[in-house]
């Protein structure tokens, strides 16, 4: 059930160079404590941006992820071998295993555009978890208060290079980036 409609070959080959500026390694020491001893389970593991380094700490890592492109990039780096990854959608594929740790970071759940499918992911992830174990989810909330009135574009980016715009809906507090 791969999906590449739009982490396609083209954006799976430079989704790490248009994100370099995002380092993970706060969020990966961070995983790495709450992960423990544990397995963890990354939903749209993508190209191995956080798993990696995760995986470089001593966790094991398992992933979903929707798009084959992308995970072609993860496995063309030093590491990628040691990480089991299944195709499908983090909403509902299950993998045969329970996690101390499940997570989903980079606003990925951003990519579950209805309510009903971001309760699927929840349940998805309390399946996957052992008990008392940890889902963690990061996500950017939308910035309104820097929105100036009646406005829908606001800069994220603006330097060298790379020019980037979130556009948001003020009524459903949903963005797409632009850049």
């Amino acid at each position: 059930m791969p999906n590449d409609d739009y982490f396609d070959a083209p954006v799976a080959a430079r989704y790490d160079a248009d994100h370099g500026g995002a380092d993970p390694s706060a969020a990966v020491q961070v995983l790495a404590e709450l992960a423990g001893n544990a397995p963890a389970l990354e939903f749209a593991i993508g190209t191995g941006r956080v798993a990696l380094p995760l995986h470089a700490k001593g966790v094991e890592v398992h992933g979903i992820e929707l798009s084959d492109a992308m995970v072609a990039q993860m496995r063309a780096k030093p590491g990628a071998e040691h990480i089991s990854v299944i195709i499908g959608d983090m909403a509902t594929t299950w993998v045969e295993a329970t996690f101390g740790l499940v997570f989903l970071v980079f606003n990925t759940i951003n990519n579950l555009t209805t309510q009903e499918a971001q309760v699927a992911c929840f349940q998805n992830a309390a399946r996957h978890l052992e008990p008392g174990g940890h889902f963690v989810i990061e996500v950017q909330v939308p910035p309104l208060q820097r929105l100036p009135e009646g406005e829908t574009l606001l800069a994220f980016a603006t330097g060298g290079a790379h020019m980037g715009t979130d556009e948001i809906d003020v009524v459903t507090q949903a963005f797409t980036s632009h850049g």
